[in-house]
């Protein structure tokens, strides 16, 4: 690998991680909630607990949801970047190889 292992590795599952948790994020703080109709005689305060209450039950489970999925994408791109490296310094190894062959193989002809 040419570059530091932060900018050719970190850095881009860092980024992906963070765009996935954004995108994440903004859709489930966009999303509206509608309040639950408890009754006409009912304090009006009540309404506005149930909704209060409704906001942090889907906001706990949803940005745990989008913390996990950004964690996961960022994993996922690390190890495909990662791979993509051993592959390609495979693919090398077994180029050098063969010309190392090819060229043995000439040099060893009579003319």
């Amino acid at each position: 690998m040419n570059a530091s292992p932060v900018k050719s590795i970190l850095l881009p599952a860092m980024l992906t991680g963070g765009s996935v948790f954004y995108l994440l994020t903004s859709v489930v703080i966009s999303r509206q909630i509608k309040p639950n109709v408890i009754g006409e005689t009912m304090p009006s305060t009540l309404p506005q607990y149930a909704l209060r209450e409704q906001q942090r039950n889907v906001a706990i489970r949803n940005v745990g949801f989008c913390i996990l999925a950004g964690t996961g994408s960022g994993l996922v791109v690390a190890a495909g970047i990662r791979q993509w490296y051993l592959y390609r310094k495979q693919t090398r190894q077994k180029q050098q190889a063969f010309s190392g062959q090819i060229s043995e193989f000439l040099s060893s002809r009579p003319e």
